[in-house]
Order: C-alpha cells, then structure tokens, then sequence
C-alpha cells in the first residue's frame, strides 16, 4: 500500500521488468483487489454476528500470525531507537481509529459503499486537494475534482436507504458505541446510508494524515514491511482489553462455529494480508507504481463491489438492506472518471513529433522537432463557462432565454424542495414539467449561442440553420404533447375524475408569475412569434423596411409558444381549480385541457411549417410568385442579358437569402458592370448572400448542351427563348433553363 513511497528509483530500475513481467504482476494486483472485495463483504456478514471491535482485533491478531513470523520485525534490521516506540504507539492508535470507524461505517451502509468511499485512493484525494489549494491544476484535474465531488454528493442524497426502525434489535451484540453513532445521525435527521457514507469520508480524511506519517515513520524504522507488523501488533495490544470486554459481555449471534472461524480466517487473509503483500509485489515490479496502483487499485475494486453486490446471497437481510440504488450506480461511475482523469500523468510523458515546414536543397523534407505539434491542449471549465456566459450576455436573444432559464430553474428547485419537505406528489410532478420546459430552453439557448458562431470548413454556410432546426424541434415536441393532452381531455370529458385542489391554485399562481416574466422577457419578439399568420400584410410595406418582419427568428418563436403554452396552461389551471372548489364543477378541468391543446396545435403549425420549409430550402417567403416572375423578367431585360441558365434560390436562416444565378451575355457586356446591376437588382429583393456567373457568348453552345434535356445539337442561336421551371436535385429548390432553338 505504501510500498512506493520507500522504494529509491534506482531500486526500482534494478528489476528491469519485461513487459510480460509486469503484466503477471500488475494481474497479481488485481487478482488481490477482487480478494479484498470479498474480504470486505465477508466482514460485513462478520459484523453481524459479533461486536466490531472484537471482529476488528481478532482480525488483527489472526494476521499477525502471517506478519510476525515473515517479517521479525524485532531481530532483523536495525535496532529501533526508544524514541520511536512512542510514535509507533500514536501511529497504532491512529490506525485503530481509523479502523474502528471503518468497520462502523461498514455496519451502517453496507459493503458496496464502503468500497466506493473507503477504497478511494488517497493520492487521488490528495492530488484533488492539491489542485483546489494551489490553483493551478489543468483543466483535466478540475473536471476530475468536480466527478469526485458529484460522487460524494449523488451518495449521500441519492442513495435511497430502508432505514431500520428499531437499531437495538437488528445489532444486539453492539455495545453502547453503537447506539451513540446510532443517536448522533438520527439528532441530525441523516438515513444510516448518510451517516455511513459521512463517517467513511472522515476516515478517508484520516487514513490521508495516517498515510503521511508511515511514511516518515518507515523511513527511520527501516522498511514498511517491518512498520506494518509492528503497527499491528501494537495496534493489537491497545484493542485487547476493550475487545475482551465487548466479546465477554456483549452477547454474540454466531450462526455457526464451523463457519465463523473459516470467514473470519478467509476475511484477515484477504483484507490484511494479501493485499498488503500485493501491493507491495506491484510497486516493485510494475512500471510506474505510483500512479498505477492509484488508478488501478481503486477503479478495479469499485467495478468488482458493485457485481459482488448484484450477485451475492445472504441469508441475512444485510445485503437486501444495502442494494444498488441509481445513487449508486452514477456514484460509481463518477468515481472511476475522476480517478483516471487525476490520475492521468500526460503531463509527464508529452508525445514528441515534428512539423512540416519545407523541402532541402536536396528534395528532402524539413520538419522541426518538439512537443507541442503533438500536444492537445484542454480548456479549463471555469474558464469555458466564462466565455460561454460572456457569449450569451452579448447578444439580447440568448440573454432573454438565458434569464427566464434561470428563473424557471430557481422555480423548480422550489418546488422540488418544498414538494420533498411536504411529501407533496403534486408539487414533485409539477416540478418535473418545469424541468422539461427547461430543456426546450437549454435547446433554444444552444441554438441562439451556436448560430453566431463563425463558419468552419466544415460548415461553409455557418451555423445560423440551427435556429431553425431548434424552432423545428421545439414546435415538434409541443404539437405532440398538446395531441396527448387532447387525447387524453377527451377520455376524461366523458368521465371525469376526482381532480385534489390541494395546493394546486397556490402552484398554479406562482407559475403564471413566473411564466408572465417569461412573456415580459420575450417582449421584444413576441412580433415574431404572431406574425406567422399574416405573411401577406408584412411584405406590403415595401422592400426597403420589410425585412425584419418578413422573416420571424424560429428559435425565439419556439420558445416564446412554449412560454405562451405555460401561461395559458396556468390560466387554465386556476380558472378549472376556482370552478371546481365553488361549484364542484369536474367536468371544466378536461374541458380546459382540451381547448388548451387546440389553442397549442393552432399557433404552433405555422412555425412548424415555416421551419419545415426553410429546413427543405424552400424559395423565401418574402419571394412569392408574382415577385419571383418579376425579379426573373427585370434580369432578362437587363442590358446585355440574352438567357438565364440557372437560377436557385433559398432561404439559409431567418435574416439570409441565398440565390445562386447563371446569365448569358453578348460578347461585348462589360462583366463588371453588369455583375453590379445585377447585385443592385437582386439586393432590392431581400437576397443577401448573391452567387453570379456571367456566360459570355462564346461559352454559351456549352451551356445549351448542358440545359437540353434530350441532348440535341444547338444550333446558332435565334431571338426566341423559351423558359422552362424544373425543380432543383438540391442547391435550390427553383432552377431556371434556357433553351435556344430556332
């Protein structure tokens, strides 16, 4: 365990393990840590049967007849100076605190979770701790601190627990210890799964402390093989009289006396002995020792707790007690991240590669040599959050949907607290319909912030769709939930149940508070959220000011119908819950239900239409027929222009027009005046990203074979032309040919 912190680096270097050596070792190790597991679970059935100090000593002393005749910590190496006998005594009590509460901590929430708080390496807290006080850990720490963290948060408030009603009579044989820790979680209204997990995470605290001293106490006793048998042996010595005291008169429910003494031996073999003598094989012997074993120890002994957990058999109900939770499960998940990750030593070993930069006279390539070609660098969270929230702030969109966001969270949590302290179902379920309107505003909040951001190589167009496809998204989800409640309302119209007002109107209330911020929030595009039904009036004004009218934001529109369906909805609630309680009147609740989910399918088809047509690449909206043709006959009567190839056209985002045009010239147009007149045309349409290809006369016999559909030979061209409208295979949804015939 501590095998590494004594062994010199030319030790070390000494073994010069092959890779097939330390593979063998490095098996040894876990074959150890699944040995320790079950040494854990067998303690657990152990502790049921006897006082834990009595089990604690008796497991110390079985050991010291492996350690005392392997080690003869008295007659090899050096003598020991009298002035270390004291501190070997102060450390053997630290230990024996440490063990007791352990073994407590075990009693109380089970073997599993023991293993989850106990087992956790302490160079892997220490490395955590270390990157809070000094501030200057990697980024990669600090997502690994933050998984650690919500490891020890999600086991104490997520981990459901069956507490035991009666504790005297399920521990018996503990003494008054016992019933102390017992009275001290219950004065703080913690679950024994919660003063368990606590106690474990102070020993944890502790055994850090206790690692640092054997460290320097081994040094100057010669080894911590000899440390660690004298420490037992003291350690031993200090339990006797209490453990013949609980086992003399604490009385024992021994199942059976063939069985106790083969777990009790199998439970010191694994748990002292073997992982002791483990550990200290594999910091020998396996390359890189310490971080190694920091890693791998902790990470192989959590994923071996939890299948000990889902197979074994008790006959016992400890193991019913303490099964599996979810709290569990993302418990053990988050721990594994934040050992590996803090214990990642990228750091230390940096890739090393080159970098193009030329050719040599010779015709051989140059490349320079060094680290951070190769490296990969990551942001720090604070630091990304910063930027993140900077980013959001900028801009007025993602600022609204940012604080209504934090308004409907704070709203939940309310709710969520208050429905848990009140036991309250109503409160609880309402709490969860906020939260899921808070992740249509986590998605319309992404999509305002990724819509500015620049274009890539990959996205030439830039990210401006994704308003759109979230307004898609979002009209989506509303339409179907409104056909669930309208499904639902009629079942209930013809048979309606007994609706609890209970706390509803006060819930309700809040709610159209919160959500009438929302409206207030959304002040400033609400115009686009309503101007879907009346396309035709806004293009009327004229082109020069149309344009912020003509085209509605379709993220902002999604999340404002989702705010104005919350509003109504709470309208609804309190008008159904003030006719129930006066007039007794069930019937109104599905009745508002179903016109709420009419009034939800009516104003948001529209903008899943708008959506859905920008999404195909539909002609704009603000191009209708009537401005398609006369904006088509304004470029072929332009001065110059004989045909018009191709013409596609579509709308990119809410406030870009794309069009992509092919015309043909005489041979004495001036290219760049008319590519000017035609920019100056198409921009007086409301077309902003403009593509022109200007086909002179020459080329223009390669442009009628392209546009011929049976591939005939053009001839000279005449002055007849006939325009023919075809449907695009997918740049634009409208392509205009020209063919030429005689």
């Amino acid at each position: 365990m501590l095998a590494h912190d004594f062994l010199k680096k030319d030790d070390r270097n000494a073994f010069a393990p092959t890779s097939t050596r330390s593979a063998w070792y490095f098996l040894v190790l876990i074959i150890a840590k699944t040995l320790r597991c079950i040494g854990i679970f067998l303690i657990d059935i152990l502790s049921t049967q006897i006082h834990v100090i009595g089990l604690l000593w008796l497991l110390n002393t079985i050991s010291l007849g492996v350690l005392l005749p392997a080690q003869k910590p008295f007659s090899s190496g050096k003598p020991i100076r009298k002035s270390l006998h004291i501190r070997i005594a102060q450390l053997s009590l630290f230990k024996c605190l440490i063990e007791i509460l352990w073994f407590y901590g075990i009693t109380f929430c089970g073997p599993l979770r023991s293993i989850l708080m106990f087992e956790q390496s302490p160079t892997v807290i220490l490395i955590a701790l270390m990157s809070i006080v000094n501030g200057s850990g990697s980024a990669a720490k600090t997502r690994g601190l933050i998984c650690l963290l919500v490891g020890w948060v999600v086991l104490f408030i997520m981990d459901s627990d069956s507490p035991l009603s009666n504790h005297s009579e399920s521990h018996r044989h503990q003494s008054g210890l016992n019933h102390v820790f017992y009275h001290f979680i219950g004065w703080f209204g913690l679950s024994d799964h919660s003063g368990g997990v606590l106690l474990l995470l102070f020993a944890v605290f502790l055994r850090m402390i206790y690692e640092s001293n054997y460290r320097h106490l081994a040094v100057e006793i010669g080894g911590p093989k000899r440390l660690y048998a004298l420490s037992s042996l003291v350690a031993s010595l200090l339990l006797t009289p209490f453990a013949v005291l609980v086992l003399v008169f604490s009385p024992s429910f021994v199942h059976s006396f063939l069985e106790f003494p083969l777990l009790l031996l199998f439970a010191a073999a694994f748990v002292v002995v073997i992982d002791f003598y483990a550990d200290n094989i594999a910091f020998q012997h396996v390359a890189d020792p310490v971080m190694a074993i920091a890693r791998w120890s902790p990470i192989t002994m959590f994923g071996i707790g939890v299948t000990l957990s889902w197979l074994w058999v008790d006959a016992s109900s400890s193991t019913k007690m303490h099964g599996i939770s979810a709290g569990i499960v993302i418990a053990t998940i988050c721990f594994s991240i934040a050992t590996f990750v803090l214990t990642s030593t990228q750091d230390s070993r940096r890739s090393v590669g080159g970098h193009f930069i030329g050719i040599s006279e010779d015709g051989m390539p140059l490349f320079t040599h060094g680290e951070a070609f190769l490296e990969k660098t990551s942001r720090s969270l604070v630091r990304f959050f910063r930027e993140t929230l900077r980013e959001i702030l900028a801009n007025s969109d993602s600022q609204r949907i940012f604080w209504f966001l934090c308004a409907n969270l704070a709203f939940c949590g309310v709710e969520f607290l208050y429905g848990f302290l009140t036991n309250s179902l109503g409160l609880i379920s309402d709490g969860f319909h906020m939260l899921f309107d808070c992740s249509a505003l986590v998605m319309g909040l992404v999509a305002s912030v990724m819509s500015r951001w620049n274009a890539s190589r990959h996205f030439s167009y830039g990210f401006g769709r994704v308003e759109v496809l979230s307004g898609f998204i979002n009209a989506l989800f509303l339409i179907v939930i409104a056909l669930f409640i309208f499904l639902e309302a009629l079942e209930r119209l013809y048979d309606p149940p007994d609706v609890h007002t209970d706390k509803l109107l006060l819930v309700a209330v809040a709610g159209l508070f919160v959500n009438l911020f929302g409206m207030y929030a959304f002040h400033g595009s609400h115009d686009h959220g309503h101007s879907h039904g009346s396309e035709d009036h806004s293009h009327s004004h004229g082109h020069s000011h149309s344009h912020g009218h003509s085209h509605g934001n379709a993220n902002m529109q999604g999340v404002f119908l989702h705010v104005l369906a919350d509003t109504l909805g709470s309208v609804f609630v309190i008008i159904s819950t003030l006719l129930i309680q006066n007039f007794g009147w069930q019937w109104v609740d599905p009745l508002c239900s179903l016109i709420l989910s009419m009034l939800i399918i009516g104003s948001v088809i529209p903008l899943l239409k708008a959506s859905a047509s920008v999404l195909m690449q539909s002609v704009p909206e603000s191009l209708d027929d009537k401005k398609f043709e006369q904006m088509f006959t304004e470029v072929l009567h332009l001065d110059g222009v004989q045909g018009c190839s191709t013409l596609n056209c579509w709308q990119l985002k809410s406030d870009t027009n794309v069009i992509s045009i092919a015309v043909q010239t005489n041979a004495e147009a001036n290219e760049h005046l008319m590519r000017q007149k035609l920019l100056q045309l198409l921009r007086k349409y409301e077309l902003q990203l403009i593509t022109i290809q200007i086909e002179k006369d020459e080329c223009r016999n390669g442009h009628a074979e392209a546009a011929t559909a049976e591939g005939k030979q053009n001839r000279a061209m005449a002055a007849t032309t006939t325009a023919k409208t075809m449907p695009t295979d997918g740049g634009g949804v409208r392509v205009i040919r020209m063919e030429f015939g005689t």
